[in-house]
């Protein structure tokens, strides 16, 4: 169980918004939050979500999926992320289509609850939504802030990088920021320290930054790669730790970058490292992007459904993956249900 209770001083001062069409479900969340000493506003429409939103300062979003009229929850998620609103978002369901499910997690909601859901469950979601965000929503700033003396200058044109990288193919950054996501919650959840969680997020952004020296040809290619177009692919592992070497601050971002498509069996690349000779960043990073890219849809192939993902990933507990982490994380996307 998580320490919260800096996360539970925190909220006393936290504005809280609640977006459900049924009065007893507002009722029951504003109720479990009260002895939180919450400020909960309560809404029952989207619209009306937006309008709060727009006009204070909100530090929590809680909204069912199901909503009267056009609009529903993952409309007003993707609402406030396309306008940067900071705030964590907890949706709330009866049901969630494996598609609703997939499409929150790439706008990176913190939690969905079912319904019916207990008070102890929607206050440990709300807490934990404080901590994610304190680990994960400035992490960068903090990250840049700590070396910016010695590497400002570099970093920044480590930033360029991975913007050129999105600029050229949209789905790495879309999935550099998810897989910067997962590697903070399961970081978290394998009791690692600040230093090491906020590692974790930036070595996920910048995973992929060698994709800068992979020809277009390749790396936007509609078809699967040949064997030696995907030889050529595999090079971007070394090439983002080559670009990344030179800033003394980042060696564990580095290292984790180079070694993310190691096999705990031996039988990755670049090195063949295998079990504990792969680094622990690495090894996170490897099986959330794994999950990532299988559940995101590619020119070439269909997403495959989260079930199938999990258990492939299930199955390569042990041979692509260190057993630990695999447990680890499907204990997360059990509690994030997707």
């Amino acid at each position: 169980m998580v320490a919260y209770s800096a996360a539970e001083k925190l909220l006393t001062s936290k504005t809280v918004l609640v977006v459900d069409d049924e009065d007893q479900v507002r009722e029951f969340i504003a109720l479990s939050l009260s002895d939180m000493s919450s400020n909960v506003i309560e809404v029952n429409s989207v619209s009306s979500a937006k309008e709060v939103i727009e006009n204070s300062d909100i530090d929590v979003v809680i909204s069912d999926i199901a909503m009267p009229g056009n609009e529903t929850g993952i409309d007003l998620l993707s609402w406030c992320r396309e306008r940067d609103v900071p705030a964590p978002f907890i949706l709330i369901s009866g049901y969630v289509t494996p598609e609703a499910a997939r499409f929150a997690l790439s706008k990176g909601v913190q939690f969905v609850i079912h319904k019916p859901f207990k008070r102890e469950q929607l206050q440990e979601a709300v807490m934990s939504s404080f901590v994610i965000r304190d680990s994960y929503g400035n992490l960068v700033e903090r990250y840049v802030k700590e070396i910016e003396r010695s590497n400002e200058l570099f970093l920044a044109t480590v930033d360029g990088f991975a913007a050129a990288v999105g600029a050229r193919d949209g789905y790495t950054l879309e999935h550099s920021r998810q897989v910067s996501w997962l590697a903070v919650l399961l970081s978290k959840k394998l009791g690692l320290d600040e230093k090491f969680i906020r590692s974790a997020g930036i070595a996920g952004q910048l995973h992929d930054i060698g994709k800068i020296g992979v020809p277009e040809r390749i790396l936007l290619k509609r078809e699967p790669l040949t064997r030696a177009e995907f030889s050529i692919m595999k090079t971007h592992a070394e090439k983002g730790a080559e670009i990344l070497s030179p800033v003394p601050n980042l060696s564990d971002v580095t290292l984790a970058v180079r070694h993310h498509h190691e096999r705990f069996d031996g039988k990755g690349y670049p090195d063949a490292l295998s079990r504990s000779g792969i680094p622990l960043l690495a090894r996170i990073l490897a099986v959330c992007d794994a999950y990532s890219a299988m559940i995101t849809e590619r020119p070439y192939r269909s997403a495959r459904p989260a079930s199938a993902a999990r258990e492939e990933i299930r199955n390569d507990r042990g041979k692509q993956f260190d057993p630990e982490i695999v447990d680890a994380f499907l204990s997360i996307l059990e509690i994030l249900a997707l």
